[in-house]
């Protein structure tokens, strides 16, 4: 599967369920992406799938929670990695011009 290349593939279990749709390989953690400090985690949970976004290692207390359906994965990964990345470059942008 691909994700943006800006982030770090730190784990992967995701592809393969997503390629297979076997339902034995669901479990809590299925995919982690990392980006200077910031963590995207997703896993299946009793309730469904769960999207975390975590920021310095502070796993107490995520920047975002989100419950979301499986069809849904691709989209929601892909707008988080946006996400993430636009805040980089707002933050930029902001020292270069103060």
């Amino acid at each position: 599967m691909v994700y943006n290349n800006s982030f770090t593939v730190v784990f992967d279990d995701l592809s393969e369920y997503m390629n297979t749709n076997d339902k034995s390989l669901l479990k809590e953690d299925m995919l982690q992406l990392s980006y200077k400090g910031y963590i995207i985690d997703l896993g299946f949970y009793s309730t469904g799938f769960i999207l975390y976004l975590i920021k310095d290692q502070n796993w107490d207390t995520p920047v975002k929670i989100e419950h979301i359906q499986e069809n849904e994965i691709i989209n929601r990964l892909n707008k988080m990695c946006g996400e993430i990345l636009s805040e980089f470059n707002l933050n930029d942008n902001m020292r270069q011009t103060n």
